[in-house]
């Protein structure tokens, strides 16, 4: 009876001592981050006593798997924040709108139009046209400059998620080690790596498992391996050489990559990845959209009239050079290609990328992808052994509302692809081509007279000039009219009338007019003629109108009207003026904000909800571990006590026994 009191009481001394061990541990490590409450455990023997198994920690995976994944989407929504906020507050500030820059330089063409003799008035809209294109390069220069800071963040975030790989990795191996020369688990490792597994979660959205050694793998939310076993692994940036401007992620495992899928990448290396391919790209697209729609517009009216030296009008914007990106094998085949935007073919232009391939021996085709890389709609075929190119060798594709080159069509295999976007970078590259303000084309090209015997009070005016190259119009390399172009109209009746040559000869004739607006136009001249002509009133018979560079007033400003007129014109992607365009771009950068801010808020809610939810089981309470103390020293005393009954029983027994 005394042996088994003694066991019973030691067993109890040894039970007691333990918990009293890892209350003391638990209290010490109260303030230690990642540190989960451990137990001990005890189950009775048999034979009489306890009989101590070990001391586990009071965790719940479920719940620290809920932790790392709300932690992660409180990351990806609080980094993507961050950058939309900086982002918001700089492009709605009023000093950098381009709204202002684009009234100031319509509203200068304005006031040169009241007298388009005036150097001055036509010097300072050149200033405030160039005003406007520094603040295309202003505003594109914030949007660099974000891409910059993300790419810069986006370098230390991969540094610091691959030295806590390393360190996952590095654990794995010494709870291995631990582990198998103990039958106690490696507690205080166990909660190094599920510390690392929850900083880990800060920067991507990640699962902790663990395989059938116990040890931890991390694998990312769809699925794809990040940490195996204890191979080190390393998360890097490799350059796409069809889209620069792409992120592409990879898991080097050694001695192979395997390529990261980018969607849903959570934690903030998903929201920098998000931010830029969401935001920062379409930022820089929607700007470089817009300055190719008011260049291409401008440049296009400018050529429509007459300058202050009386020539007709040059570009007055001129735009970057477009990059076109192949793999590394067809470098040397880049040169042969070349884009620009088609003369009126700006509101074609979309944000989207565009990828040229060669179907067969003649043809080619072109298909677009939208920000996400989905291809747009069908894609776009042409023959260039079919179609005639311009002096500089470019085909129209007038569909995309541009020009192509292909200076060596053998070169391009079936297998090639070339890709390029239009509108990247487009804003930053805008320059201004006029020299000075005598290069703004107010004038007509040309004018219209009525004869002073006309018997009615009908009076002829220009009503449009839609084209002035010399190989497609009326008008000579010179400015003046072929002699085969319309010069005069005859009405042979109030509802008839002809068109003659410079010479007299008739070279068309309308009857049964019933309106007296594009007269050209009705006689089927419009369109080679380059112009059209209108007439106040009804005619009578007898009346003569005439057409030419001679009847051209020296304060005339019809084409600087057209001009100013573009600012209320559909030019962006053919639906929205540049204002309203650009208004709309400020509006969703700012409802983007607010969303993004809204998800961030309720996120760090949901965060803190479920830390607390851990914090209840495996967080140290001074409290409940002070009351444990107590317990586990009156359990040690009581043992203690049964030891020394054991004791004088036994001596007891040993007296009788003399």
């Amino acid at each position: 009876m005394s042996s088994n009191l003694y066991s019973i009481g030691l067993s109890g001394l040894q039970s007691s001592n333990a918990r009293i061990n890892t209350t003391g541990q638990n209290t010490s490590n109260v303030d230690t981050e990642g540190y989960s409450r451990q137990r001990t455990d005890t189950t009775s023997s048999p034979v009489g006593g306890v009989v101590l198994r070990d001391t586990s920690r009071l965790v719940d995976n479920f719940v620290s798997a809920q932790v790392r994944t709300d932690t992660s989407e409180f990351a990806y929504y609080d980094t993507y924040h961050s950058m939309m906020s900086v982002s918001d507050n700089l492009l709605a500030e009023d000093s950098v709108s381009l709204t202002g820059y684009i009234n100031d330089a319509f509203g200068a063409l304005q006031t040169a139009n009241n007298d388009p003799t005036s150097s001055s008035l036509r010097q300072l809209a050149h200033a405030s046209l160039n005003n406007l294109v520094e603040q295309y390069k202003t505003l594109s220069g914030i949007v660099t400059r974000q891409e910059g800071l993300v790419d810069e963040q986006l370098s230390a975030s991969l540094t610091d998620l691959n030295s806590i790989t390393a360190k996952i990795s590095d654990l794995n191996g010494a709870i291995l080690r631990q582990e198998g020369l103990s039958i106690s688990p490696s507690n205080e490792l166990r909660d190094q790596q599920e510390l690392l597994a929850k900083d880990l979660s800060n920067y991507l959205d990640v699962k902790a498992q663990f395989n059938d050694k116990g040890l931890m793998t991390i694998q990312l939310a769809n699925g794809q391996p990040l940490v195996m076993d204890q191979n080190p692994t390393e998360l890097k940036v490799l350059a796409d050489p069809l889209d620069p401007k792409k992120i592409d992620l990879v898991v080097d495992f050694g001695g192979y990559n395997v390529g990261l899928k980018t969607d849903g990448l959570g934690g903030s290396i998903g929201g920098l990845v998000d931010f830029r391919s969401d935001f920062s790209v379409d930022a820089d697209r929607t700007l470089g959209q817009h300055a190719i729609s008011i260049a291409d517009a401008m440049n296009t009216q400018n050529a429509k009239g007459l300058d202050a030296n009386g020539a007709f009008g040059k570009d007055i914007f001129a735009l970057g050079k477009v990059n076109v990106y192949s793999s590394k094998d067809n470098i040397h085949k880049l040169s042969d290609i070349s884009i620009k935007v088609s003369e009126g073919g700006g509101a074609k232009i979309t944000k989207n990328s565009y990828e040229l391939t060669r179907t067969d021996d003649n043809r080619f085709a072109i298909t677009q992808y939208d920000l996400n890389g989905r291809s747009v709609g069908p894609s776009t075929v042409f023959d260039p052994s079919n179609m005639t190119s311009d002096s500089d060798g470019y085909y129209k594709i007038e569909e995309l509302g541009m020009d192509i080159r292909l200076s060596d069509m053998d070169s391009i295999d079936n297998d090639d692809a070339f890709r390029f976007a239009p509108t990247e970078s487009a804003a930053a590259s805008l320059t201004l081509h006029a020299k000075n303000g005598e290069a703004l084309a107010l004038s007509s090209p040309i004018g219209a007279s009525t004869n002073s015997g006309n018997l009615s009070d009908a009076r002829i005016s220009i009503s449009s000039v839609t084209d002035t190259h010399p190989e497609r119009s009326a008008f000579s390399s010179t400015g003046e009219l072929y002699p085969s172009a319309p010069h005069k109209i005859y009405f042979t009746s109030p509802s008839s009338y002809v068109v003659q040559d410079a010479t007299g000869i008739e070279i068309a004739s309308v009857t049964g007019v019933q309106h007296y607006t594009n007269l050209l136009e009705q006689a089927g001249l419009a369109d080679n003629a380059g112009f059209d002509v209108s007439v106040s009133s009804m005619p009578k018979l007898g009346d003569e109108f005439t057409m030419g560079t001679e009847d051209i007033g020296p304060a005339d400003n019809f084409n600087g009207l057209a001009l100013v007129d573009l600012q209320n014109q559909s030019l962006v992607a053919g639906k929205s003026s540049l204002s309203k365009a650009f208004a709309g771009f400020i509006s969703y950068v700012g409802s983007k904000t607010a969303e993004i801010a809204g998800h961030a808020k309720s996120s760090e809610v949901v965060m803190n909800d479920s830390v607390a939810r851990r914090d209840r089981l495996s967080a140290v309470s001074l409290d409940e571990e002070a009351v444990n103390l107590l317990r586990y020293q009156q359990s040690y005393s009581a043992s203690a006590q049964v030891v020394t009954a054991a004791r004088t029983t036994f001596e007891t027994l040993l007296g009788i026994m003399r």
